[in-house]
């Protein structure tokens, strides 16, 4: 049986390191599409492991300019891709990034005819369609059920590397949250993930959601977050409607609003959510 090819799309970020190495270490030739191949000689911000000397082949390319990509699919069996914009810059959007980016490689990997096409996306993507941010990727999840290219659709509700801006407002002495702290989330491992991302490069459409197998509220993770640096916890839950009411300046309350509007759907988890090829 003849190897199989991926190709890794965002093979620099969280889950494209882990989903580059976990393809390899199943055997598969792995090919890694990036910008600057200069970041896979280092580890990632969380201890993401480094690809260079450990995938098959780097290409550099960027997404955004579709001279930049010919032949990148060429002789590829499936392609994975979480690339994406991690937020918005000057110059750049996440529709120009996450939707057209990744059209880009979806219409090389139709010109090569590649088999199998896997995406990462937005756990409960549906409900948060006015943030643009969601919008660019599910434009594109729409492109690539549209394109007839067998296809699956990757949903976690979040990662353990997530969890490190806990620690840093916990740092600064006080957690100022929206909401009671109620809500529940299962972060997954990026390594755990990985795994999956391989799992579902099995032939068949699948739209999944994954999380890990730990379910914690919000409380719980802030006063996990203040335990590890060896502080008392101090917590203060705002109800999200009394944000114009607030005596803090806005630019104070801004951010963890913008961090409870990305988590804020992930809730209820009552089971581990993982691939059933598993």
């Amino acid at each position: 049986m003849a190897m199989q090819k991926v190709l890794v799309a965002g093979a620099s970020g969280h889950i494209g390191r882990y989903a580059a190495l976990a393809f390899k270490k199943r055997g598969w030739f792995v090919r890694v599409l990036v910008r600057d191949p200069e970041k896979l000689k280092r580890f990632g911000p969380f201890g993401e492991p480094l690809l260079d000397g450990v995938v098959d082949e780097i290409v550099t390319g960027d997404a955004a300019k579709p001279d930049t990509l010919f032949g990148i699919a060429d002789g590829i069996d499936t392609v994975f891709s979480s690339m994406g914009l991690r937020s918005s810059k000057p110059g750049m959007s996440y529709h120009d990034i996450d939707y057209l980016g990744n059209a880009n490689i979806l219409q090389e990997a139709m010109l090569h005819d590649v088999q199998k096409f896997i995406y990462v996306s937005i756990f409960k993507a549906d409900e948060m369609m006015e943030m643009q941010i969601v919008k660019a990727h599910e434009d594109f999840v729409q492109a690539l059920k549209d394109s007839g290219i067998d296809y699956s659709i990757l949903r976690p509700n979040a990662y353990f590397s997530d969890m490190l801006q806990f620690q840093k407002m916990a740092t600064s002495g006080v957690i100022i949250w929206p909401g009671d702290g109620s809500l529940r989330i299962n972060p997954i491992h990026g390594e755990d993930m990985g795994d999956i991302c391989v799992d579902t490069a099995a032939p068949g459409h699948q739209e999944i959601d994954i999380g890990g197998p730990d379910i914690l509220t919000y409380k719980e993770l802030f006063t996990l977050a203040f335990t590890t640096i060896d502080k008392e916890p101090r917590i203060i839950f705002i109800p999200p409607l009394d944000r114009q009411r607030l005596p803090f300046p806005h630019k104070t309350t801004e951010r963890p609003y913008r961090r409870y509007a990305r988590f804020r759907h992930c809730r209820q988890r009552n089971r581990q959510h993982r691939t059933p090829l598993r």
